[in-house]
């Protein structure tokens, strides 16, 4: 992991950062915490690991940055801080450094429906990576997703935003012609759950399916779980229609 985690010149660019104090400090104490855990992970998660780690020391020192994916790569990063016990030192420093990065960055803003493109599809992908069981079973992974929506004719598929940071991901089928709108895929990532911006997503999603040619419903499926999304649905308004399609339990939205 030579030529991706190099702790010397990580602290370099740290310590030439325009972040405050505290933040430099903290992140200090972060860089070296990798060191201990990278032997313990298989060969793919030590590269991925050190990777999501090199990325998110550089978003958090550039002087600017267009989108913001540091969160995203902590989740990842102590994924698999969590798989060692060599991985303790790294979550504790993690847990020190977030609310300095979040301060650093600000809050997020709005929940925007936003076009994926060739700058930021990789990421919008490794959103699905950050579900764990049960909810990685509930929703394909994204990059599925869109390798799905170029084959098929009534595919319409936007990232979800909170602000300049990417939270999900949305996609429709979206039959103009019978006037037919089902929620085909739809996720927000784990670092992102909770805060409001799944069911803000709804809103500007059921806000663009009405400008469509005869929408009068918006229709969606769900796996039939304890942890799925059924109560959310619910509180969407979606209301159950007792059909069940490929074992999944039909919902819909009256517009």
């Amino acid at each position: 992991m030579s030529d991706v985690y190099k702790p010397e010149e990580l602290l370099e660019s740290i310590d030439a950062a325009a972040v405050a104090d505290d933040l430099k400090m903290a992140l200090r104490d972060f860089v070296p915490t990798l060191a201990p855990l990278l032997p313990h992970l298989s060969n793919r998660s030590q590269l991925l690991t050190a990777y999501y780690f090199k990325f998110l020391v550089e978003e958090v020192t550039a002087v600017a940055v267009a989108t913001h994916w540091w969160e995203m790569h902590l989740d990842l990063i102590s994924q698999a801080a969590h798989s060692h016990e060599t991985g303790r030192p790294l979550l504790a420093a993690a847990a020190q450094a977030a609310p300095l990065i979040r301060a650093h960055f600000g809050p997020h803003g709005a929940v925007t429906l936003q076009l994926i493109t060739d700058e930021t599809v990789r990421g919008i992908c490794r959103l699905s990576e950050t579900l764990t069981d049960p909810q990685d079973l509930f929703v394909a992974p994204n990059a599925y997703s869109l390798a799905q929506a170029h084959f098929h004719p009534h595919a319409w598929f936007r990232a979800v935003y909170a602000g300049k940071t990417p939270v999900g991901f949305v996609m429709l089928a979206a039959d103009e012609e019978k006037q037919e709108y089902f929620l085909w895929r739809y996720m927000i990532a784990t670092p992102y759950q909770g805060y409001g911006y799944g069911r803000d997503a709804i809103d500007r999603l059921v806000e663009s399916v009405r400008t469509r040619p005869g929408a009068k419903e918006l229709l969606v499926s769900c796996v039939p779980h304890p942890q799925g999304p059924y109560p959310f649905y619910l509180k969407c308004g979606f209301v159950d229609t007792g059909d069940i399609e490929d074992g999944e339990v039909v919902m819909k939205l009256i517009l």
